[in-house]
């Protein structure tokens, strides 16, 4: 068991870190056992009972006695290194002269940020980093863009578990991960255009005249587009009469292509509410391209459609981020028309305000996947986990990690398709070491032309296929998340021959929750890990190991 000791300040911070990273744990108690204790603050009790110490501060305190201590504030941030991971820490950092190895080092230094002390009373781990002001940091503010490839906040949990292992401390998690699999992927559409007949003589219209045109040229021509592409989009503009005249289909109309491209996968389509209705910013009206063309209502036997293939319908918010009660009432526009009682939402343009979550959990949403980048791919949260808002008590965020106009558009990444798959695999490779899940949104209107970004996104789907890969919709991928959460661990012992372990608040009313748990334990070889794999039905049919609402779960090595 750990015991954490720290500032009532980041009480929140602490709660939300060991939900990531699902372990036993409680704040630290007088007169009690710990296997470990963390401690975040100078206030280290003298009997503090465990058998091993991690300090995390900036500050110099007064265990550092025999190291010289020196603070540094960055302007902007410091980078660190730690075995064969760089990140970011957005806080201040102490360095550590006069020590040992190093465990962990400042970025093309040889400073220690981290490193073991001796003379203690026991084992000591000394690492200069304030963790859960960068936990903190990381959920509400998130990182710039320029680290958007750095899964900053996994990367501090993969730290501490390394230091565990080797301090020897004995324990059990849950990965972030359904068994079996490496991580998830979560499939998702935002629907901002419908059909280009929506678009008659508006910027719409005219921007896609001029880029299916002259733009798809310049582009041929600088050899940034196939010469077939250009051709396939000079093809779309001189259609776009007979398109207006319905002698030919809408070219821009393709939820049956996602359904044929995606084979079952199920994914998620974020409707917008209203028609015509382009928001607010600042207390004044949003640019008018932003409002949507189409009528919700009109739609139900499309939306419908989709769910009777096996896809979710979530809300595109237009004005939900500003207030709760513009929040419940795009909510109820879309129960409505699909009779849903749970909706998930994310913010047209990826709006967002430091309110905006309390705003949506207000509203009962299940969840926003909003939290991304519009000008790059990657974790802006750190985490490649669905998390929780320290201000909120139900909302849950499913990250958003690739999206398309990011990574194309000529104002943002402005990647070539070589480009974008070597970052998309790039992002595939830390899944599979993190677990957790990967996040895709591709705009229902890229597969059209003058985008034609269909062949990427097979290229890409078959990129992630090719790992071992658990597919979701969005609720139910925030669904396994959530009963993760509620896994509570009442106790953990270590035998001679396996572990025992005491859960409380499992699912019973969900018989596809499948979680593992995955047993450190010094006894075994170095670094060797036990997984074992339980779900809802085990427990549902083994009820003799009900006690008061726990379960004892026997691990035999």
């Amino acid at each position: 068991m750990i015991g954490v000791l720290s500032q009532e300040s980041e009480s929140s911070a602490v709660r939300e870190f060991f939900e990531l990273f699902k372990t036993p744990w409680e704040f630290w108690a007088p007169h009690k056992k710990y296997d470990l204790v963390i401690a975040t603050h100078e206030k280290i009790p003298r009997d503090l009972n465990a058998n091993a110490l991690v300090v995390y501060s900036s500050q110099k305190l007064r265990l550092d006695n025999q190291v010289d201590v020196v603070t540094i504030y960055p302007e902007k941030y410091s980078w660190v290194e730690w075995e064969r991971f760089d990140f970011p820490i957005y806080g201040r950092l102490a360095v550590f002269q006069s020590v040992g190895p190093a465990l962990v080092r400042r970025k093309y230094t040889s400073e220690a940020v981290g490193c073991a002390l001796a003379g203690s009373g026991c084992a000591t781990v000394r690492v200069g980093i304030d963790l859960f002001y960068e936990v903190a940091f990381l959920l509400s503010q998130g990182q710039p863009a320029e680290n958007a490839r750095v899964a900053t906040l996994d990367i501090h949990i993969l730290l501490l578990r390394a230091i565990m292992m080797d301090l020897k401390v004995p324990f059990v998690e849950v990965p972030p991960v359904f068994p079996g699999y490496d991580f998830m992927a979560c499939l998702t559409h935002d629907v901002d255009f419908v059909g280009i007949r929506d678009h008659k003589g508006d910027h719409t219209m005219w921007g896609f005249l001029y880029r299916s045109t002259l733009g798809s040229l310049l582009k041929s021509i600088t050899g940034r587009l196939p010469w077939s592409k250009c051709f396939q989009n000079w093809k779309a503009a001189l259609s776009l009469p007979l398109v207006y005249l319905r002698l030919q289909p809408d070219f821009w109309l393709e939820f049956d292509r996602y359904i044929e491209i995606e084979k079952d996968l199920g994914s998620t389509f974020f409707f917008i509410p209203f028609k015509d209705f382009s928001g607010t910013l600042d207390g004044l009206p949003a640019p008018r391209r932003r409002a949507a063309k189409y009528d919700l209502k009109q739609l139900k036997k499309n939306v419908l459609d989709l769910e009777k293939k096996g896809c979710e319908i979530g809300l595109h918010g237009v004005n939900a981020w500003q207030d709760s009660e513009s929040a419940q009432s795009e909510r109820m526009r879309l129960c409505e028309v699909t009779g849903q009682a749970d909706v998930g939402i994310r913010m047209h343009w990826l709006y967002w305000s430091e309110s905006s979550a309390l705003n949506l959990e207000r509203a009962s949403f299940t969840y926003d996947s909003t939290v991304g980048y519009n000008n790059a791919i990657g974790f802006r949260s750190g985490t490649t986990q669905v998390f929780r808002f320290l201000d909120c008590e139900q909302l849950l965020e499913l990250p958003l990690a690739i999206q398309d106009s990011a990574m194309f558009y000529s104002d943002r990444m402005m990647l070539s398709e070589t480009e974008a798959l070597n970052a998309c695999k790039e992002l595939i490779r830390t899944m599979e070491l993190l677990g957790g899940v990967l996040t895709v949104n591709w705009h229902t209107r890229s597969l059209s032309p003058e985008r034609l970004w269909g062949d990427f996104y097979a290229l890409m789907l078959n990129e992630i296929r090719a790992q071992r890969v658990w597919f979701g919709t969005a609720q139910e991928i925030v669904g396994w998340f959530r009963n993760r959460r509620a896994l509570r661990f009442e106790s953990a012992t270590f035998g001679e021959k396996g572990a025992r372990v005491e859960l409380s608040g499992i699912n019973r009313d969900s018989g596809s929750f499948k979680f593992s748990l995955r047993v450190h334990d010094p006894k075994l070889p170095v670094r060797d890990m036990r997984l074992h794999t339980w779900d809802s039905s085990h427990f549902l049919a083994n009820k003799e190991n009900s006690l008061q609402n726990r379960e004892v779960l026997e691990m035999a090595y």
